[in-house]
């Protein structure tokens, strides 16, 4: 069940003997491909172990069989793509981080769909959780000056942002882009010449002990 209001989020759990160690947002996304939700994990690194607030103290703790954890369910995005290369039939990843759409470098994107709210590293979009059910969405109006631009990134360390017309941030199940051939980076890896994408969030898809 997704967070609700004034409800707590997660639960007591005593850590299993079989739990997988998880190190970034991208092995969180294929633990779930091959997996699902059937074997136990955890994860110290990633845009996911920071909304959750696992440091490294924790990442590293005594880990008896008796220790007792946290159990936490989180969304994922699951992203239907194509490039300018591919035929008719849409290509499928698992998301568990961010999604970034970018026109030539960092400093040209145009779009962020997440789950975690973490981009490279800064809280970006404060508001989201892993898991309300819902990604965060950040759209960038690519007429917006380089220095607006590095003002709002500039401020992201903080997590806040500057208010400014060509900067927009909603919340969505689902979300389609279609554009110019782009770089899109899921959770850190680089996928040239996509055209098309949607992204829709798998609510609840797995679990996560810390």
């Amino acid at each position: 069940m997704t967070i609700r209001k004034l409800m707590p989020y997660g639960t007591p759990a005593s850590r299993p003997s079989n739990l997988d160690t998880l190190h970034s947002d991208v092995e969180i996304a294929r633990h779930y491909v091959s997996s699902g939700n059937a074997k136990p994990c955890t994860v110290t690194k990633g845009g996911i172990a920071q909304s959750l607030g696992i440091n490294g103290e924790m990442a590293h703790r005594d880990s008896q069989p008796d220790q007792q954890m946290t159990l936490v369910d989180i969304d994922l995005l699951q992203i239907n793509y194509r490039t300018d290369n591919s035929t008719d039939s849409s290509l499928h990843l698992v998301v568990a981080g961010t999604l970034a759409v970018q026109h030539r470098t960092p400093v040209s994107t145009c779009l962020l769909l997440s789950n975690s709210g973490i981009f490279r590293g800064r809280d970006v979009l404060p508001r989201a959780h892993p898991n309300d059910g819902f990604m965060d969405v950040l759209e960038i109006d690519p007429k917006i000056s380089f220095r607006q631009l590095a003002i709002a990134w500039r401020r992201s360390t903080t997590g806040s942002h500057l208010p400014h017309p060509q900067i927009r941030v909603s919340r969505s199940s689902e979300y389609q882009w279609s554009g110019r051939p782009s770089k899109m980076i899921a959770d850190g890896t680089t996928y040239q010449g996509v055209v098309w994408l949607h992204c829709k969030v798998i609510a609840d898809a797995m679990s996560i002990y810390f």
